[in-house]
């Protein structure tokens, strides 16, 4: 008896040995995006390519397993990638810039969302006709993100100074509950999360950037400089699948709405539509980024270092890698 327990013993320590070495020789892809603490997950192009699992055909024919990772906001994507704990990301171009320009070790490798849509929502029975209607009220805005951006230019465009109104820094989805709980008298974020709140009629959709589309964001794809300079071929693994993603939507875009917006228009159509595929080619979702996507985010640098939230003037040109991108599409036989 003594001499099978020792047997059974040696066995597990064999077994515990070779899962360990397994574990240790896994090799993993990490792809981060922010959850807007909370309201969302994955949107736009990768959330189609998870979807369908298209990062793990295409990782998988080079020995990897994929993990999707979704944090806070883009402060903490970047932190992320700082360390070390993501290969790509899905980010806002707010965070995504000013990681770059604090060489979190970042640099941006494509588009996901070329434009994505902001607004301000305030309770039911409050009109919004200018940023003065703010003056005394209190506003929630998640500081460091995307709205941040709206927030600085409606107030700075009305002529309203900081310390005329009160701010507190929520994430979107505490900034929304905090609105419909009478906590706040107005909310800046994306619009994908405030449009369905005001079509169940808990809060009202006072000003989008559809009516100054130049305040419209961007969603960047990001990876990490230096494991993609070892690893360019992972790089182009990524873009195969996000290319193709953007492919299988065009055939059906409707099937996609709700994956493009982390699902918060999927019972909203044509509200998606009117956002996506105005042109029936999905043009937002286009991955390869134009010179207007450059121009609009050294507009946007410009403007950060301007009011002191960016340090240092910059070049965004010089974050800039299409090489995975342009293989991808090559081998591909694409051209978006």
């Amino acid at each position: 008896m003594k001499k099978f327990t020792k047997i059974l013993a040696a066995v597990a320590v064999i077994f515990t040995l070779t899962v360990n070495a397994e574990a240790k020789s896994k090799k993993v892809i990490r792809i981060g995006s922010a959850n807007g603490g909370g309201s969302r997950e994955f949107q736009g192009i990768l959330a189609i390519g998870k979807e369908l699992k298209l990062f793990e055909e295409e990782f998988g024919k080079l020995g990897y397993d994929v993990e999707y990772v979704t944090l806070e906001n883009g402060v903490a994507v970047n932190e992320a990638i700082l360390s070390s704990q993501l290969e790509f990301a899905f980010i806002g171009d707010v965070p995504g810039f000013v990681g770059l320009s604090n060489n979190v070790g970042s640099v941006w490798i494509g588009e996901d969302l070329g434009f994505s849509t902001l607004g301000i929502a305030v309770p039911k029975d409050f009109t919004l006709t200018s940023a003065k209607d703010l003056i005394g009220k209190t506003v929630a805005v998640n500081i460091g993100t995307n709205a941040h951006l709206l927030y600085a230019k409606y107030f700075e465009d009305g002529g309203v100074a900081e310390d005329k109104f009160t701010t507190v820094n929520l994430t979107l989805a505490n900034g929304a509950a905090s609105l419909v709980g009478g906590k706040v008298d107005a909310v800046f974020g994306d619009i994908t999360a405030l449009y369905p709140l005001a079509q169940r009629g808990e809060i009202k959709l006072a000003f989008t950037t559809l009516q100054r589309p130049e305040w419209h964001s961007q969603l960047l794809l990001l990876g990490h400089k230096k494991f993609l300079k070892k690893n360019p071929n992972l790089g182009v693994a990524f873009f195969k699948a996000v290319i193709r993603a953007r492919q299988e939507a065009l055939k059906a875009p409707e099937k996609y709405y709700g994956a493009i917006s982390a699902t918060a228009l999927k019972d909203y159509p044509e509200f998606a539509a009117s956002l996506y595929n105005a042109d029936g080619q999905l043009t937002p979702l286009k991955s390869k980024i134009t010179t207007d996507q450059i121009a609009r985010a050294q507009s946007l640098v410009d403007y950060f270092q301007s009011i002191k939230r960016i340090n240092g003037k910059h070049d965004v040109k010089t974050f800039i890698d299409t090489s995975f991108y342009n293989k991808a599409a090559q081998e591909l036989g694409i051209t978006e």
